[in-house]
């Protein structure tokens, strides 16, 4: 069937010209969608900087362990879910929500709908994490991404340690979770919380970095514990409650920066060229703690700069030449429905009318 005779097929049937209307009208739906998000800009990629140094850990008197992704967690007070449901795999855990988002773009996702996904869910949540990262994020997107403090970057699915070096190597500052769900596998993952156990503390604990994530065999109550970050000098130093395999200092771009042995404490001095400085403490068990990073920053007070904004003139701009093409694809379909039915009615009545003259003969 060519092509004129198709469409001349869906004028004249009103069973196929209604499908039309009923496809038109979700694509319309998912086009809407899709171009009502806003354009961002991203700020040119940039390392940690500065004089200062920000140490997340503070005095370690209470160590807390959860599984964010366990069955029983909304039973402790903590509200999470996982929220998108995007072909693309991407998907975010939401801590301490209002309320549960709805909308996501079920389709291919660009940067611009990921970074506008996590500022919506930021009204509506007290922290975003981007979840399962290596699966639904792209590394060149982790370099620019903004407004998230947590990443899911262990879980027994997925080992994104990698991503999270992206992030805090292009100057986002992004602490670790780990989550382990109903999966019973040989090695489980836990997140560890700093402070009382109330909700609203270990959301606190999480945002500044006041916490860490464990990899762990066998039974939690045999892992050993955090027991002191300290700073002092130029001077990092870090300690456990058990002697350690190895303790590992990392750095820009995932570099292992310093190694120490067979020990239960370990210092590294902190280089003019370090931007930050994350620390992995694995033991001969096979358990192993990864501790959020010291960042450079350049003021005295910390704070986190804003490296996504949206750019207003150029989106307005994008929405009114959408809704203008819009409009006019809306005008032409009604037209065109518009002169199918007085067609079809003046075909009717001509039928009509030669009925009446033919009888009158």
């Amino acid at each position: 069937m060519s092509e004129k005779k198709f469409w001349k097929k869906i004028r004249n049937n009103r069973f196929y010209l209604a499908l039309t209307g009923i496809i038109c009208a979700i694509l319309l739906f998912f086009l809407v969608l899709y171009l009502a998000v806003p354009s961002y800009s991203f700020a040119e990629i940039e390392p940690f900087n500065g004089e200062f140094v920000y140490n997340p850990y503070s005095d370690i008197n209470r160590i807390n362990y959860f599984d964010f992704r366990s069955e029983s967690i909304e039973n402790q007070g903590i509200k999470v879910y996982e929220y998108g449901y995007a072909i693309t795999g991407t998907r975010y855990l939401c801590f301490g929500y209002e309320n549960k988002r709805k909308i996501d773009y079920p389709f291919l996702q660009s940067i611009h709908y990921k970074q506008f996904n996590i500022d919506k869910l930021n009204k509506q949540c007290r922290l975003v994490a981007p979840s399962h990262p290596s699966k639904g994020f792209k590394k060149g997107e982790l370099t620019h991404l903004d407004h998230y403090r947590v990443m899911e970057a262990l879980s027994p699915n997925d080992n994104s340690l990698y991503y999270w070096d992206i992030a805090l190597s292009n100057g986002h500052r992004v602490n670790i979770i780990a989550t382990n769900g109903n999966d019973f596998d040989t090695i489980k993952y836990l997140t560890a919380t700093i402070g009382e156990n109330d909700a609203e503390s270990v959301y606190k604990s999480l945002e500044t970095g006041n916490a860490y994530a464990v990899a762990y065999r066998g039974n939690l109550i045999d892992v050993p514990e955090l027991q002191e970050v300290m700073f002092n000098n130029d001077t990092l130093k870090v300690s456990v409650s058990a002697e350690a395999k190895e303790i590992r200092f990392i750095g820009q771009n995932a570099i292992v920066k310093q190694t120490v042995s067979d020990a239960s404490e370990a210092c590294y001095v902190i280089k003019n060229d370090d931007t930050y400085i994350r620390t992995e403490i694995e033991f001969n068990s096979g358990n192993t703690l990864y501790l959020n990073p010291l960042v450079r920053h350049q003021y005295q007070y910390f704070f986190d700069l804003n490296k996504a904004k949206v750019m207003k003139g150029r989106t307005y701009l994008m929405w009114a030449v959408y809704i203008i093409v819009i409009v006019f694809l809306i005008r032409m379909f009604v037209i065109n429905v518009i002169s199918t039915e007085a067609k079809q009615n003046g075909e009717i009545l001509n039928n009509n009318n030669t009925k009446n003259e033919d009888s009158r003969e």
